[in-house]
């Protein structure tokens, strides 16, 4: 699979409009190609990261950031490493009597991330199947 395909596989089911425009704009980006293939990257984070930097622009709560630096945030988060950005990523893990401690992740998740949460031979198995939607403007 190449990292256009790998985009194209993350952005399945999603609905949220500005994450569709940008993932569009990402895949036009073939020089990129390889940067979308690394496992620590996933669109969960790269949305979670966007949101971040546009807080800082925030003025009264309100930013109004242009596409261009929209899609250079996005290109920043693909082609930096989750260390350069400052991105520690965590998982819920519970121990054996249920209690919830955060514990790093060592490439344990599938190969999307968090967007999916399952695996797919986990999601056949179940009837209804469900996306884990990102929002870029939720809170």
């Amino acid at each position: 699979m190449d990292g256009i395909q790998r985009l194209s596989e993350m952005i399945k089911g999603q609905k949220d409009k500005g994450l569709i425009k940008i993932v569009s704009y990402l895949m036009l980006q073939t020089e990129m190609d390889s940067d979308f293939l690394k496992e620590e990257k996933d669109l969960k984070e790269m949305a979670e990261y966007i949101k971040g930097l546009a807080r800082k622009e925030a003025i009264n709560g309100v930013a109004m950031i242009e596409d261009e630096t929209v899609y250079s945030w996005a290109k920043e988060y693909f082609k930096k490493s989750n260390k350069e950005l400052g991105i520690k990523k965590c998982k819920i893990d519970k121990g054996k009597h249920e209690d919830v401690s955060k514990a790093e992740i060592k490439g344990e998740d599938d190969e999307f991330g968090s967007i999916f949460g399952e695996t797919i031979e986990n999601k056949q198995e179940e009837q209804k199947e469900e996306i884990d939607q990102i929002s870029l403007f939720g809170v």
